[in-house]
Protein backbone atom coordinates (compact mmCIF):
# COMPACT_ATOMS: atom_id res chain seq x y z
CA UNK A 1 0.00 0.00 0.00
CA UNK A 2 1.27 3.49 -0.85
CA UNK A 3 -0.02 7.05 -0.42
CA UNK A 4 0.18 9.77 -3.06
CA UNK A 5 -1.31 13.27 -3.37
CA UNK A 6 -4.09 13.86 -5.91
CA UNK A 7 -2.91 16.32 -8.59
CA UNK A 8 -5.97 18.52 -8.08
CA UNK A 9 -4.66 19.37 -4.61
CA UNK A 10 -1.41 20.99 -5.69
CA UNK A 11 -3.19 24.23 -6.69
CA UNK A 12 -3.99 24.64 -2.97
CA UNK A 13 -0.90 23.09 -1.39
CA UNK A 14 1.92 24.79 -3.31
CA UNK A 15 0.68 28.43 -3.11
CA UNK A 16 -0.21 28.07 0.60
CA UNK A 17 3.21 26.60 1.36
CA UNK A 18 5.22 29.20 -0.60
CA UNK A 19 3.24 32.23 0.61
CA UNK A 20 3.24 30.91 4.17
CA UNK A 21 7.00 30.43 4.05
CA UNK A 22 7.46 33.99 2.80
CA UNK A 23 5.22 35.42 5.54
CA UNK A 24 7.32 33.73 8.22
CA UNK A 25 10.09 36.25 7.48
CA UNK A 26 7.77 39.28 7.77
CA UNK A 27 7.80 40.20 11.46
CA UNK A 28 4.20 41.29 11.89
CA UNK A 29 2.70 38.68 9.58
CA UNK A 30 4.34 35.50 10.87
CA UNK A 31 1.00 34.22 12.35
CA UNK A 32 -0.46 34.32 8.83
CA UNK A 33 2.55 32.34 7.66
CA UNK A 34 1.96 29.69 10.31
CA UNK A 35 -1.71 29.48 9.35
CA UNK A 36 -0.91 29.04 5.65
CA UNK A 37 1.69 26.35 6.37
CA UNK A 38 -0.82 24.47 8.52
CA UNK A 39 -3.37 24.83 5.71
CA UNK A 40 -0.84 23.35 3.28
CA UNK A 41 -0.30 20.36 5.58
CA UNK A 42 -4.06 19.90 6.06
CA UNK A 43 -4.64 20.10 2.29
CA UNK A 44 -1.96 17.48 1.70
CA UNK A 45 -3.81 15.12 4.05
CA UNK A 46 -7.16 15.99 2.49
CA UNK A 47 -5.99 15.27 -1.08
CA UNK A 48 -4.21 12.04 -0.17
CA UNK A 49 -4.93 8.91 -2.15
CA UNK A 50 -4.29 5.57 -0.51
CA UNK A 51 -3.48 2.92 -3.10
CA UNK A 52 -4.45 -0.63 -2.11
CA UNK A 53 -3.11 -3.75 -3.79
CA UNK A 54 -6.26 -5.88 -3.38
CA UNK A 55 -7.85 -7.55 -6.39
CA UNK A 56 -11.63 -7.86 -6.42
CA UNK A 57 -13.91 -10.40 -8.07
CA UNK A 58 -16.73 -9.29 -10.35
CA UNK A 59 -19.47 -9.82 -7.75
CA UNK A 60 -17.97 -7.66 -4.99
CA UNK A 61 -19.03 -4.05 -4.40
CA UNK A 62 -16.19 -1.73 -3.34
CA UNK A 63 -16.60 1.41 -1.23
CA UNK A 64 -16.82 4.39 -3.63
CA UNK A 65 -15.61 6.81 -0.94
CA UNK A 66 -14.01 6.96 2.51
CA UNK A 67 -16.38 8.00 5.28
CA UNK A 68 -19.22 6.90 7.52
CA UNK A 69 -22.23 4.92 6.30
CA UNK A 70 -25.24 7.07 7.28
CA UNK A 71 -28.07 5.31 5.45
CA UNK A 72 -29.03 1.96 3.92
CA UNK A 73 -32.62 1.69 2.76
CA UNK A 74 -34.94 1.02 -0.16
CA UNK A 75 -35.72 4.02 -2.36
CA UNK A 76 -36.68 5.04 -5.89
CA UNK A 77 -33.82 5.98 -8.23
CA UNK A 78 -35.61 8.26 -10.73
CA UNK A 79 -32.92 9.17 -13.24
CA UNK A 80 -31.11 6.08 -14.51
CA UNK A 81 -32.47 2.85 -13.04
CA UNK A 82 -35.96 4.38 -12.66
CA UNK A 83 -37.11 1.72 -10.22
CA UNK A 84 -37.01 0.63 -6.59
CA UNK A 85 -33.42 0.11 -5.43
CA UNK A 86 -31.27 -0.32 -2.35
CA UNK A 87 -29.66 3.03 -1.52
CA UNK A 88 -26.45 3.38 0.51
CA UNK A 89 -25.22 6.84 1.60
CA UNK A 90 -21.72 7.73 2.81
CA UNK A 91 -20.82 10.98 4.58
CA UNK A 92 -17.26 12.17 3.95
CA UNK A 93 -15.95 14.52 6.64
CA UNK A 94 -13.09 16.96 6.03
CA UNK A 95 -10.77 14.42 7.69
CA UNK A 96 -11.53 11.62 5.21
CA UNK A 97 -9.72 10.88 1.97
CA UNK A 98 -11.88 12.51 -0.72
CA UNK A 99 -11.06 10.45 -3.79
CA UNK A 100 -14.03 8.63 -5.34
CA UNK A 101 -13.87 5.15 -6.87
CA UNK A 102 -15.86 2.86 -9.15
CA UNK A 103 -17.71 0.33 -6.96
CA UNK A 104 -17.89 -2.51 -9.54
CA UNK A 105 -16.39 -3.28 -12.94
CA UNK A 106 -18.61 -1.69 -15.57
CA UNK A 107 -19.17 0.81 -18.36
CA UNK A 108 -20.31 4.38 -17.76
CA UNK A 109 -23.57 4.73 -19.73
CA UNK A 110 -25.13 7.80 -18.08
CA UNK A 111 -23.71 11.08 -16.73
CA UNK A 112 -25.69 14.12 -15.62
CA UNK A 113 -24.87 17.19 -13.54
CA UNK A 114 -27.44 18.43 -11.01
CA UNK A 115 -26.97 22.20 -10.28
CA UNK A 116 -28.77 22.98 -7.01
CA UNK A 117 -27.95 24.01 -3.43
CA UNK A 118 -25.33 23.38 -0.75
CA UNK A 119 -27.06 22.02 2.37
CA UNK A 120 -25.07 20.12 4.99
CA UNK A 121 -24.11 16.81 3.35
CA UNK A 122 -25.18 14.57 6.26
CA UNK A 123 -28.80 15.81 6.06
CA UNK A 124 -31.37 13.76 4.11
CA UNK A 125 -32.34 16.92 2.21
CA UNK A 126 -28.87 17.04 0.65
CA UNK A 127 -29.58 13.87 -1.32
CA UNK A 128 -32.10 15.55 -3.63
CA UNK A 129 -31.42 19.26 -3.10
CA UNK A 130 -27.65 19.67 -3.40
CA UNK A 131 -25.24 20.17 -6.28
CA UNK A 132 -24.49 16.65 -7.56
CA UNK A 133 -23.02 14.53 -10.32
CA UNK A 134 -25.06 11.44 -11.24
CA UNK A 135 -23.33 8.48 -12.92
CA UNK A 136 -24.96 5.32 -14.28
CA UNK A 137 -23.04 2.06 -14.85
CA UNK A 138 -23.83 -1.22 -16.54
CA UNK A 139 -22.08 -4.55 -17.03
CA UNK A 140 -23.13 -8.01 -18.18
CA UNK A 141 -24.78 -8.78 -14.82
CA UNK A 142 -26.38 -5.59 -13.55
CA UNK A 143 -26.91 -1.82 -13.69
CA UNK A 144 -26.33 0.61 -10.85
CA UNK A 145 -25.93 4.32 -10.16
CA UNK A 146 -23.67 6.54 -8.09
CA UNK A 147 -24.16 10.16 -7.02
CA UNK A 148 -21.38 12.56 -5.94
CA UNK A 149 -23.02 15.23 -3.75
CA UNK A 150 -21.50 18.55 -2.69
CA UNK A 151 -21.98 19.81 0.88
CA UNK A 152 -22.02 23.12 2.71
CA UNK A 153 -18.20 23.31 2.51
CA UNK A 154 -17.63 21.21 -0.62
CA UNK A 155 -18.33 23.47 -3.59
CA UNK A 156 -16.51 21.55 -6.28
CA UNK A 157 -17.26 18.08 -7.66
CA UNK A 158 -14.62 16.60 -9.95
CA UNK A 159 -15.87 13.76 -12.17
CA UNK A 160 -13.26 12.37 -14.55
CA UNK A 161 -15.30 9.60 -16.16
CA UNK A 162 -17.38 10.01 -19.30
CA UNK A 163 -20.05 7.97 -21.08
CA UNK A 164 -18.31 5.07 -22.80
CA UNK A 165 -15.51 4.72 -20.26
CA UNK A 166 -15.06 1.26 -18.79
CA UNK A 167 -13.82 1.29 -15.19
CA UNK A 168 -12.48 -1.43 -12.94
CA UNK A 169 -13.73 -1.90 -9.39
CA UNK A 170 -11.68 0.39 -7.13
CA UNK A 171 -10.49 2.61 -10.01
CA UNK A 172 -10.42 6.37 -9.31
CA UNK A 173 -13.16 8.33 -11.08
CA UNK A 174 -13.00 11.73 -9.37
CA UNK A 175 -13.21 13.54 -6.03
CA UNK A 176 -15.19 16.11 -4.06
CA UNK A 177 -13.42 18.97 -2.31
CA UNK A 178 -13.75 19.61 1.42
CA UNK A 179 -16.56 17.47 2.90
CA UNK A 180 -19.38 15.81 1.01
CA UNK A 181 -21.61 12.77 0.42
CA UNK A 182 -21.60 9.82 -1.99
CA UNK A 183 -24.57 7.56 -2.66
CA UNK A 184 -24.96 4.20 -4.38
CA UNK A 185 -28.15 2.78 -5.93
CA UNK A 186 -28.21 -0.97 -6.60
CA UNK A 187 -31.03 -3.32 -7.64
CA UNK A 188 -33.22 -4.88 -4.94
CA UNK A 189 -31.66 -8.08 -3.65
CA UNK A 190 -28.17 -6.58 -3.52
CA UNK A 191 -26.50 -7.61 -0.27
CA UNK A 192 -24.66 -4.85 1.57
CA UNK A 193 -22.36 -6.21 4.28
CA UNK A 194 -21.66 -2.91 6.07
CA UNK A 195 -23.87 -1.28 8.70
CA UNK A 196 -25.07 2.22 9.50
CA UNK A 197 -22.39 4.09 11.48
CA UNK A 198 -19.51 2.01 10.11
CA UNK A 199 -16.45 3.82 8.76
CA UNK A 200 -15.23 2.51 5.40
CA UNK A 201 -12.22 3.13 3.13
CA UNK A 202 -12.77 4.17 -0.48
CA UNK A 203 -11.35 1.80 -3.09
CA UNK A 204 -10.44 -0.78 -0.45
CA UNK A 205 -13.39 -1.83 1.75
CA UNK A 206 -15.69 -4.49 0.33
CA UNK A 207 -19.18 -3.23 1.23
CA UNK A 208 -21.41 -5.80 -0.44
CA UNK A 209 -22.05 -8.33 -3.17
CA UNK A 210 -24.18 -8.32 -6.30
CA UNK A 211 -27.12 -10.70 -6.21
Amino acid sequence: MKITVEKDGFKFIIPAFLIGLAFLFITNLWPVGIFLLLFAVASTLFFRQVHGDTEFDDSQIIAPASGTVIEIREAIEPDFIKDQVVKLSIFMSVFDEHINYAPVDGEVVYCEHQPWGFKKAYLDAASDGNEAQKIGFRNEKSAWAMKQIAGIVARRIVCRCRVGDRLRAGEKLGLIRFGSRVELFFPLGTEFTVTKGQHISGGRTIIGRLS
